[in-house]
């Protein structure tokens, strides 16, 4: 991949001087959405906006967003919760919309913006050509839906984003349609089209977008929304004394030294007062969010302390900026660029000046007419350069047409020309013997004479010429026939390279032509094969070279703890046993869900399940992360799954101000961190257990005496606890890591000091947090039976408050305790209410996941007996065993973390939750007392969870790995 790096600043569009301007006049967060539709209506009053353009954008903020994503094009697709929309957005591209959508989210001049808004229909000029070349034009209106629609301060803007390369592959299809002027991109039509309406059309460039700004804006974001309590005066000036101290400007990571710790953990929502005088790294980025003490936000990467120059007022940051040198790039450019006699223009003037002299750090310069002679230093001409102040007249190449010039030289060659210096050095002091001729050595002393007094030109002189006939041996004709025959070849069929080479002699033959030899096709072949017709995309794509990063300014692993953390899940290579109903033993290989952070390598919280992965995955997951953590990520990184694109994952996101990007589809490199992650679990921890799966890698060979199913295996809850200690002992506390040089856990405290706790990110593992995981009912909402309640899964679910008059047939969203059949919750009211089903009592302490493998029997008796009894056929189903094993391994993993306390949905004093037992735990269910219907509003109820996700390990009879 090439990467190309800045010699000059990018050129600007319209628009991106127009919002360079609109910010210095308003602060980064200070910009608020419309309270109502009247509010609304009175803005487009004031810009003119004509009734046609009303109804749009009204429309749009009712309706957005219009359009689902395809998801395809390799693209990552991201949801995002809008801190000023407080809605959930969606965008196509990670490169291409959502920076957009992140700064319009916290810049100070849009109020509103709406992702995939209303569709129109723009009439367009369709010209057609015929097999007889006769040219035909109709009229015919398009349906067009743009990416963003945003309402600013100073009117109303659609815009449409594309990548720059995407933009010039339509600029030469359709160049009456898209064309670029003084670095802004039109598209006349839809502009027409829009102006109709009252409103500016945008197209835009990814090239106009600036990521670091965008990335520093979203690491702020934690600090510029109102839930943070602003500086106080005497932290602010405690914060300006010290920058002012050192003499108004000073690099984060000295302030960062200087900030006031007592040690409290980042994981406690604890906020103890700040002694007279101090001040906390917290403090620091709201000053900073606050435009208090001021950050260049374009340059300075904000996750860098080392690099980061923070200021006490504006101007201070302007002499910054002016002291800044040109970037190294620059430096390069102007070595290879300018020499004597270059002739270069300063902006805005049309005098012509030619450079005279490069002494060491100086660049001599004179005009035309040899009357004016100036001298500027290095660093100030190469500033120059990078604003485009100086515009060379030379013509310019770019840094692969100077390295052209330049053939390569191989290290043999190299080797010579020493050999020959040192030799041709020695003759000149004393005469020693030597294997070449006298003349060869003559014809080198006068190329070392040629090169003047410099050393290395001398040496390059020395350099002996490439040898001849390493030219193609084969005449192009042969070359195109290769080509034919290759490209023919790519297809699903996918012909072997044998096979090809007996078609390209045929051909040969047939057309008078000399064949190439065997070996000559083979490597010839290589190069016109292609992959992904032959074998597939997913094939190609691991024949692909890693790519590791997209993009120079991208931050692939994050810039802060939980900025960024990965969620998978992966089958184990062990056989675990698990108990089943009636002492059943079952032997399976378990599902281990895995949640880690990507900048600090940690691992978060992992789940252990008998059954396949799910949205029931993903939330216990997520309860064993802020059970141990109390603290929420920013990113989730997923793949396509359906339990990661499920109604239960996302409304917790959405509920948690979580982005989830979606890797593109197969493309597994995008997850590199997490995989590498179980790869080392596998050769590490897993693979050294008794009745690891390694064997079954040569299943046909494998012998009964080597087979994992007949081992002394590993109980499950044996297995979690090793798994556990591994996770949160060996691997976070014990093993350093390569990537940072510290161990997981370490390197989290360490970038926690450095980029502040972030307390609106924490929390609490409470019953409010647990409703919040509980999975919807997949048809989302149901209607109130005012005598027998809500009805799911052909079975009633009771509370008291279904009895109201004012609640008869209002639909209402139910949620599914997963761990508890006979209770879901619904809201009503805005209020939680806790549903119970007396039919169901008896079976409290069965799985959803149970009952659903249940009901999928049930549904198949009643087909073949339709005159029977649902209860009673579901007491037989249960009666019978029929469940498969996946389905009663699940008690397992219930008893596990119902210990833990991540299965209870209300405290243990709220009735029988707080009681259950696991039913082959050794109670005998049938003593519980009858649950009785309780509802009331469960956000008040908090209760605090253990400090750690802990299991007694101690107790447990680990084996040993043999």
């Amino acid at each position: 991949m090439r990467i190309e790096l800045p010699i000059k600043r990018k050129p600007i569009s319209v628009w991106q001087a127009n919002e360079k301007q609109w910010m210095e006049n308003r602060p980064l967060g200070s910009a608020k959405p419309y309270t109502d539709d009247n509010e609304r209506r009175k803005a487009l009053a004031e810009w003119g906006t004509p009734p046609t353009g009303v109804d749009y954008i009204l429309r749009s903020a009712r309706e957005a967003p219009t359009r689902k994503l395809p998801g395809t094009g390799g693209n990552v697709i991201s949801r995002y919760t809008s801190k000023k929309m407080g809605k959930r957005l969606a965008t196509e591209s990670r490169r291409v919309e959502f920076p957009a959508v992140i700064k319009a989210d916290f810049d100070g001049f849009t109020r509103e913006f709406y992702c995939q808004p209303v569709q129109v229909a723009i009439p367009r000029t369709i010209r057609s050509t015929g097999r007889n070349g006769k040219v035909t034009e109709y009229r015919h209106d398009v349906p067009y839906t743009p990416d963003i629609l945003r309402l600013t301060n100073y009117g109303p803007f659609v815009e449409e984003w594309k990548t720059e390369h995407e933009l010039i592959r339509l600029a030469k299809k359709q160049p009456d349609r898209f064309f670029k002027r003084d670095g802004t991109w039109y598209c006349p039509e839809r502009e027409t089209y829009f102006k109709s309406l009252g409103i500016t059309f945008c197209l835009r460039s990814s090239a106009e977008h600036d990521d670091l700004f965008a990335a520093n804006l979203e690491h702020l974001s934690a600090y510029l929304i109102d839930e943070v309590r602003p500086v106080s005066d005497d932290t602010l000036l405690a914060i300006r004394t010290l920058l002012d101290k050192r003499g108004g400007a000073m690099s984060f990571a000295a302030l960062n030294h200087a900030a006031y710790e007592d040690d409290t953990p980042w994981n406690e929502n604890i906020e103890l007062e700040t002694p007279r005088g101090r001040f906390r790294i917290d403090d620091v980025w709201k000053a900073i969010a606050d435009q208090q003490v001021f950050v260049d936000l374009e340059y300075n990467d904000l996750s860098e302390p080392y690099t980061t120059v923070i200021c006490s007022t504006s101007e201070q940051l302007e002499l910054v900026k002016w002291r800044r040198p040109p970037p190294h790039a620059v430096s390069t450019h102007f070595l290879l660029t300018v020499d004597i006699g270059t002739e270069f223009m300063f902006r805005g003037r049309s005098e012509v000046y030619t450079v005279t002299a490069l002494p060491e750090g100086k660049v001599l310069y004179r005009d035309s007419a040899a009357n004016v002679f100036e001298v500027l230093s290095e660093k100030q001409f190469q500033s120059l350069m990078f604003s485009d102040d100086v515009q060379l007249l030379s013509p310019q190449k770019n840094i692969d047409e100077l390295l052209a010039e330049n053939p390569p030289i191989s290290d043999e060659r190299i080797n010579k020309a020493n050999r020959r210096f040192e030799l041709l050095k020695r003759l000149e002091e004393v005469e020693v013997p030597y294997t070449c001729c006298k003349r060869t050595i003559q014809r080198w002393q006068k190329k070392k004479r040629e090169a003047g007094d410099s050393l290395p030109l001398q040496k390059l002189n020395l350099i002996p010429g490439r040898p001849g006939g390493r030219g193609p041996q084969i005449s192009q004709s042969v070359i195109d026939l290769i080509k034919e025959t290759v490209t023919g070849g790519n297809n699903p069929t996918n012909p072997s390279v044998r096979k090809s080479f007996q078609e390209f002699t045929a051909l040969c033959k047939e057309r008078g032509l000399r064949p190439c030899s065997r070996n000559t096709f083979y490597q010839r072949s290589s190069q016109f094969r292609n992959d992904r017709a032959r074998e597939g995309a997913r094939r190609a794509y691991n024949m692909e070279p890693a790519v590791w990063y997209l993009h120079r300014l991208d931050k692939i692993h994050g810039g802060r703890p939980f900025h960024r953390v990965h969620i998978d899940h992966t089958k184990v290579d062990v056989v675990v046993k698990t108990q089943g109903k009636g002492g059943r033993i079952y032997k399976l290989r378990a599902w281990l869900s895995l949640v880690m952070d990507a900048e600090s390598r940690a691992v978060l919280s992992f789940y252990l399940a008998a059954h396949q992965p799910s949205a029931v995955s993903c939330m216990m997951a997520l309860r064993a992360m802020v059970a141990r953590h109390k603290r929420v990520p920013d990113f989730i990184v997923c793949d396509n799954g359906p339990e990661f694109h499920s109604k239960a994952f996302d409304r917790f996101c959405d509920l948690n101000d979580i982005t989830v990007d979606y890797r593109p589809a197969h493309q597994s490199r995008f997850g590199n961190v997490l995989e590498r992650l179980f790869g080392i679990t596998n050769t590490r921890f897993i693979h050294d257990l008794i009745g690891n799966t390694k064997a079954t890698a040569h299943v046909r060979t494998m012998t009964r005496s080597v087979d994992p199913m007949n081992a002394d295996h590993l109980s499950f809850v044996e297995f979690h606890g090793l798994l556990d200690y591994f996770f949160f002992v060996e691997y976070n506390r014990e093993t350093c890591h390569p990537a940072h040089d510290h161990t997981p856990e370490q390197y989290m405290h360490k970038r926690f000091m450095e980029t502040g706790r972030r307390l609106t990110r924490l929390r609490p593992y409470d019953t409010q947090f647990i409703l919040q995981t509980l999975i919807p009912s997949t048809r989302g909402t149901h209607k109130i039976n005012p005598t027998s309640g809500v009805l799911l899964w052909r079975i009633w679910y009771w509370a008291d408050e279904f009895a109201a008059a004012r609640y008869k047939k209002m639909k209402v969203e139910v949620y599914i305790d997963m761990w508890d059949v006979s209770v879901v919750y619904a809201i009503v009211n805005k209020k939680w209410v806790r549903c119970v089903s007396s039919l169901l009592l008896r079976y409290r302490s069965m799985t959803s996941i149970e009952l659903r493998y249940a009901l999928y029997e049930v549904r198949l008796r009643l087909k073949a007996s339709p005159n029977e009894n649902f209860e009673s056929v579901l007491d037989d189903v249960f009666a019978d065993h029929v469940l498969p094993p996946a389905a009663e391994a699940t008690a397992a993993t219930r008893m596990l973390y119902g210990r833990a306390g991540l299965t209870a949905v209300l405290p243990p004093e709220q009735g029988t939750t707080g009681s259950r037992r696991d039913r082959y735990d050794g109670f005998d269910e049938t003593k519980n007392n009858i649950i009785e219907s309780h509802s009331q509003d469960i956000d008040s109820n908090i209760y605090q969870s253990p400090k750690e996700f802990k299991l007694d390990y101690a107790t447990l009879p680990v084996r040993k790995p043999t």
